[in-house]
């Protein structure tokens, strides 16, 4: 499912950003199912005249603004994700490693009171991997 181009535009009008044609088209696609996505996936669902700049510059506001999350699978790999009610990326992070599904987990505390004395917390990442529901109900079947 791809979002209505009206709920787009006043999306993106409420987060104080134009409706430009690229904002629109990430952005939908984003919302589309909930999945995240790496930039080449977000680039292969766009016209094929879409710069890539644009895409990067694209994705880095949007999480600037909060509006996606980056969370960082390993060293090279990249998703994005709608921020919908967590705004912020301070929570852990479920990747199924056979369906490639990555999923939000607010209820996984990410427990940083155990700091050394003087240490200052900015930001966390912590993704867990395995097997989700869906995939190993597949097993069993």
């Amino acid at each position: 499912m791809v979002a209505k181009k009206e709920d787009t535009v006043s999306f993106l009008k409420t987060h104080g950003l134009a409706g430009t044609a690229i904002r629109k088209q990430v952005l939908s696609h984003l919302w589309g199912d909930g999945v995240a996505l790496t930039q080449k996936e977000i680039e292969e669902k766009l016209p094929p005249e879409t710069d890539r700049v644009t895409l990067y510059r694209t994705l880095k506001l949007f999480t600037e603004k909060g509006i996606v999350h980056k969370i960082v699978l390993d060293g090279e790999t990249q998703k994005y994700k709608i921020a919908g009610r967590f705004r912020k990326s301070d929570h852990a992070h479920f990747y199924c490693t056979q369906c490639h599904k990555l999923l939000c987990m607010p209820q996984l505390d990410v427990n940083l009171s155990h700091l050394p004395s003087g240490f200052q917390f900015s930001s966390a990442r912590l993704v867990v991997e395995g097997v989700c529901d869906n995939c190993s109900t597949k097993k069993e079947r």
